[in-house]
Order: structure tokens, then sequence, then C-alpha cells
């Protein structure tokens, strides 16, 4: 069976033998599936082996924990680990040179286990950003009621999920409270929600064009400051998902931010947490 997920204006084929692997969608995964897939920008194939290929090729990051990437002859392979499941990989994708194919097999004892679970979402998506398509934000996502997207950026415990609450009827939509994707369309910066949510647990396939970004500070006063350029974009790098071991990427990321930072008024959003800092951003997104 075929599923299309389109995520961040990216679309992702999964292709599953439904005899041999399952591949359930459940939410919020499953509200980023389409019907219609048009470019298909990485097609998976996806199986079951007896044993998974390791062993070869240059170790290019390891987590330390639950997942492994090397440099093949062929292209990568990623390798998912997990205590629970042994000293060996229970999941590896093999991806060719380009990132436009690959096959995803899994060890024949986990055949029950999705092919796109954590991190191999995460980690194949963020390849695909890093070759020139977007940038994933640590962020909040807000669409108010003009169709304008506003986004929240912050490190773990900046505030992301409050400031989605804060919003309220004020927001028309929130397409993620925890990581957002910002890609440039006709020379305009759009953001998108992911799958990836946080303790709100809000989660839209939505894109909307980027009206304004604002790197979250909590304080005892409601405060909306400019910021240098280098400043922003310095701190912008900050809440990204940096590729270390691709110095393209990086490169990319840093021109990214910094074309949006050129192209969408980011400020620095010192907020209580109470809804008046929501009249705040409009007033000073006229």
């Amino acid at each position: 069976m075929d599923a299309f997920l389109r995520i961040g204006g990216m679309t992702v084929a999964v292709r599953c033998d439904g005899k041999r692997v399952r591949c359930n969608w459940e939410d919020p995964f499953r509200r980023f599936l389409v019907d219609t897939p048009g470019k298909v920008d990485l097609d998976l194939r996806v199986d079951l082996a007896s044993s998974l290929p390791t062993g070869d090729g240059q170790l290019l990051f390891d987590s330390d924990s639950v997942w492994r990437m090397f440099r093949t002859a062929d292209g990568y392979r990623l390798e998912c680990r997990s205590e629970a499941f042994g000293d060996t990989p229970y999941k590896v994708a093999l991806i060719d040179d380009d990132f436009t194919q690959g096959t995803i097999l899994l060890r024949e004892d986990h055949a029950d286990l999705h092919p796109l679970d954590y991190p191999l979402d995460e980690v194949l998506i963020a390849h695909l950003l890093g070759r020139g398509r977007g940038v994933e934000l640590h962020s909040c996502g807000v669409i108010d009621r003009q169709g304008r997207g506003h986004l929240f950026v912050g490190v773990s415990g900046a505030g992301k999920s409050t400031t989605a609450r804060l919003w309220g009827d004020a927001a028309a939509g929130i397409v993620s409270d925890d990581r957002v994707i910002v890609c440039e369309q006709d020379g305009a910066m759009w953001m998108y929600g992911t799958p990836w949510h946080g303790e709100a647990e809000l989660a839209m396939a939505s894109g909307v064009p980027l009206h304004g970004v604002y790197l979250l500070v909590q304080s005892e006063q409601n405060a909306l400051l400019p910021l240098s350029h280098a400043h922003a974009v310095a701190r912008l790098f900050g809440c990204t998902f940096p590729l270390f071991y691709d110095a393209a990427a990086v490169d990319f990321t840093v021109s990214f931010l910094a074309r949006l930072a050129a192209s969408v008024r980011v400020r620095e959003l010192f907020f209580r947490r109470d809804p008046s800092v929501v009249d705040l951003v409009l007033a000073g997104a006229a």
C-alpha cells in the first residue's frame, strides 16, 4: 500500500507491502497524508529482513543512543537502535546519494513497528530541508484572523506551548506548538506545520505566508524590541536542527536564515503569561 506524506511542502512516498509490513497511520501523521502526491521528493520502499546491513561506510554521526548515519559507496545508511531491542539495529534506511530514493528495512521480529517511527521521520526531513528546501525551527506557528503567519521561536522551556494557549480565539489556527518549517515560495517566506508537536499537542499540515518572527523571552512585562540582522540570524540558528557533519547543509541553513531575517521582521518578544501579549503582537503587525 502506497502512502504520501506532505510536510513543509515536501512529499515523501512510503510504499509498504501490506502483507508483510504494518503501515497504519495515526494522528498527527494522518493529518499530513495526501491523496494526490504531485512531485515526490523522497521515494521510500519498506520491507522486512532477517538481518540488517551494517558495518561498512564512514561514520558521519552517532547520537550515542538512537541513531547513527554512515556515508557509503552508494549513498547513506541510517541505523536506528534501542536498548529495548538489543545491541544491533532494529531498523535501517538505505538512501541514495541524491537523497531522492531509498529503502527502509525492518528486522522481521519488529514488523509491527511503523517504518517512520522516531527518529527516522525527523532525520529524513532534516536532510531534505538541508538540501536547499528550507529550515525547521523550534517554534510555535500561529495564524491570525487575517491569515498572517506569526512565528514564535525559542528553545525548550521558552514558552512556545504557553504562547499557543494564550492566543485562544484570536488565532485562526496553530500549525505547531513546537516545530515549524519555513520555506521560500515565489520569493516569499512561508511557514508550515509539522507532526512534531509540543505540550499543547497542536499540529496542522497548513502553510501560510510568514508575517513576523518573534524570539521569545519570558518577562514580567510585555515588550517588542528590534534586533540587528546579525543578532537575529545568530539567535535563529540556535533554534534550528543543523546537520553539523554536512558543511553544505550548514552553509545553506545560515544563508537561508540571512534571507529570512532580511525579508521578514525578526524581533525579540518579552512577554508575561497572559493574553495581553497577543494585543501587542497584533498591534506591532499592522
